[in-house]
């Protein structure tokens, strides 16, 4: 059987999650992991009733972030229900999705998805873009180059971005991105393996599908005056072979 494709792999991963519509009620949880739970499901709904922007979703996830404890999450993490995500290419770090519980040990039925990304030391999070959808990505194991992009416009084969963030993420640290600011993100482990808790919502915009997610090429971009990059739009595959790790 061939492998998945990276698109297919995230997809994979994508479909397996409660986007927006409750099942029901969940149980409020107990301890610090449990509010940072609730607090995150009330974010996610505020951004699928439309009453918050995804930038405000962004502010809100990385405030969040500075009142968890990674090594407390972990816990709490191997106490979940975990099961593999969808394989992409060779060089894709391995993905496990994850099913918080409730007291009772049943799965928490919550409006966001979560998923551990394990880094082997050549594995890459290749450029890419998204639509309908927002994403964070909390560091819990080992160090990873993070670099962001906006995407400030898209013409026929390419997108227009500006580099906004390149910086080395350590445990407890967390990117996000959103439609308004940072939507293009690449991830490479720096110095050994690496493992990221990645919260994702997808859905977003009515009549659209899910999501949308395409490889771009911001090292051959073109390079325009104003510091815009012209990246092309490329196939996942092609994507994996140029972008590994010592890029």
């Amino acid at each position: 059987m061939n492998p998945l494709t990276r698109r297919e792999g995230l997809a994979s991963i994508l479909s397996s999650f409660a986007v927006y519509a409750l099942v029901g009620e969940a149980r409020a949880a107990t301890g610090s992991i449990g509010r940072w739970i609730d607090e995150q499901q009330a974010l996610a709904e505020d951004l699928a009733a439309g009453r918050i922007a995804g930038s405000d979703w962004s502010l809100g996830v990385e405030r969040l972030a500075h009142t968890v404890d990674p090594d407390e999450l972990a816990a709490v993490i191997a106490r979940s229900r975990m099961m593999p995500g969808g394989k992409g290419s060779a060089n894709d770090p391995a993905k496990r999705v994850v099913r918080f519980l409730d007291d009772d040990g049943q799965p928490r039925q919550l409006s966001y998805g979560v998923a551990l990304f394990d880094f082997a030391p050549h594995n890459v999070i290749t450029p890419h873009g998204h639509r309908h959808m927002v994403s964070a990505h909390m560091v819990v194991k080992g160090a990873v180059r993070i670099r962001n992009f906006d995407r400030v416009g898209d013409e026929d084969g390419a997108m227009l971005l500006r580099p906004t963030r390149d910086y080395v993420a350590s445990a407890g640290q967390v990117s996000t991105m959103c439609s308004e600011r940072d939507n293009i993100h690449w991830f490479v482990p720096q110095s050994g393996p690496a493992t990221t808790f990645d919260v994702v919502i997808s859905g977003l915009d009515p009549g659209a599908p899910d999501y949308d997610i395409k490889a771009v090429d911001p090292l051959r971009g073109e390079r325009l005056a104003d510091g815009i990059i012209r990246a092309p739009i490329i196939d996942f595959e092609e994507s994996a072979r140029f972008y590994t790790a010592v890029r």
